[in-house]
């Protein structure tokens, strides 16, 4: 906030910013990669400024995509995946995204020879699961890549919200040369700068050069003191707030299972990201449950099938609240128990 007011009054920031995204932050994001994932990228070939991550996902798709295209898409899945998707006229396939990575693999490989997709994406930390997928998960996927020839489309805006020491990998250290990848990498969720708008893709430059010539046609890109500021977020955050940022989550997370625990639902402890994916009483649709717990217990949640077919008998519950009202939410819950 100190880097955005700081720069508000220079005259020179209140015109275009630069197409593809200000240098500082081209490098900040090279920079963060290479300190963080030990993965080398050229900020000028490689790394292209975002408003956000929704417009990532869309000018991507369309850039890469023609009509008739297969696209594989997890199911649970965040719904611009599948919103996206529809739009380019792609052929929206999708895979199991609510087991195991590492599962997941062997429909993706029984999808890619069956149907020769364009695009497989990805999202580890997952939302709404919270899966953490391996590097031995990525490594396995990058093979299937380079064996079928379709792009892997990871997306990583929860990188740094894993649990219980777990470490979150990026899919470029299993495939170092960028072939055939392109990664989404976000401000919202690690900086709490949702409402700042503004995100990065990484990828291979072939590909990368048609998101951004397709992007040139729809956006100007991100205000310039706005780029300052992320890349003061990625150069100047010390390691002690990433490791704060965590804790803060994962006591959220764990006040919250200990209510689900003694309220008797079932669900999914999540590895990563700020989600809980909860099932349904017996005999309960979503949006019925939803409504009981807003209306009996105060609680607001999502319907699982927000995010796709495979949620039909889930709930997402979100850690983004703070710590005592976490805590209160899962005291209604335990003492509730009349599903």
């Amino acid at each position: 906030m100190e880097v955005m007011k700081e720069n508000l009054s220079n005259p020179a920031y209140h015109t275009y910013p630069p197409q593809h995204g200000a240098p500082e932050l081209l490098e900040g994001v090279a920079d963060w990669y290479k300190k963080r994932f030990g993965v080398t990228v050229r900020p000028e070939e490689n790394v292209l400024v975002t408003v956000g991550i929704k417009e990532a996902i869309f000018n991507a798709l369309h850039a890469s995509v023609n009509a008739g295209d297969s696209i594989l898409v997890p199911d649970p899945g965040y719904p611009t995946y599948f919103e996206a998707v529809l739009f380019t006229g792609g052929k929206l396939i999708t895979y199991d995204g609510d087991v195991d990575p590492i599962a997941t693999l062997g429909e993706i490989e029984s999808l890619a020879r069956l149907h020769k997709p364009k695009m497989v994406i990805v999202n580890y930390p997952s939302n709404p699961t919270g899966r953490v997928a391996s590097k031995e998960y990525y490594e396995r996927l990058s093979e299937l890549s380079c064996k079928y020839g379709f792009v892997v489309m990871s997306d990583l805006a929860y990188s740094e919200i894993a649990f219980d020491g777990l470490e979150v990998n990026s899919y470029f250290e299993a495939q170092q040369n960028l072939e055939l990848g392109l990664e989404y990498f976000a401000f919202s969720k690690t900086y709490n700068m949702a409402g700042w708008r503004v995100g990065a893709i990484v990828a291979e430059k072939r590909l990368l050069d048609a998101v951004k010539l397709y992007k040139s046609k729809i956006d100007s890109n991100v205000f310039y003191p706005i780029q300052l500021a992320a890349a003061a977020a990625l150069k100047s955050t010390p390691d002690s707030y990433y490791r704060e940022l965590r804790g803060i989550y994962q006591g959220r997370r764990d006040a919250i299972i200990e209510g689900l625990k003694a309220s008797g639902l079932t669900f999914t402890a999540p590895q990563g990201a700020m989600y809980v994916w909860v099932s349904t009483p017996e005999g309960t649709d979503p949006w019925s449950f939803t409504e009981k717990l807003y209306r009996e217990y105060g609680i607001l949640v999502v319907p699982g099938t927000a995010y796709g077919a495979n949620g039909s008998r889930k709930v997402r519950m979100g850690l983004v609240q703070e710590l005592e009202v976490m805590k209160e939410a899962a005291r209604r819950l335990a003492e509730g128990r009349s599903w």
